[in-house]
């Protein structure tokens, strides 16, 4: 039985642009609220009023501005493994 190595790799580049895509397009809500919990974490607020500020979304990781009282925190969430993983978010500086 031969391995049909043209067909396997046209197989994998189809599964990495499906997961590139679903990490790009997919819901944002629960990365948006683990960002700002980070966000807030960083500075202890309580309440947490930080308001997001700017959004940056490539299939990799997404970035999130939040600001607060002249404050600016930086975000950025990604997954474990490139396209694939659980999720973390951490304040950048």
């Amino acid at each position: 039985m031969r391995i049909n190595v043209p067909r396997i790799l046209a197989l994998v580049i189809i599964a990495a642009v499906i997961a590139g895509m679903t990490n790009l397009y997919a819901d944002a809500g629960p990365i948006e609220r683990m960002a700002r919990r980070a966000a807030c974490d960083k500075h202890d607020a309580s309440p947490c009023r930080e308001r997001l500020g700017r959004i940056a979304r490539t299939p990799f990781f997404h970035d999130y501005e939040f600001k607060d009282a002249g404050r600016t925190v930086n975000v950025r969430c990604a997954r474990s493994y490139y396209l694939v993983g659980e999720r973390s978010c951490n304040v950048v500086p």
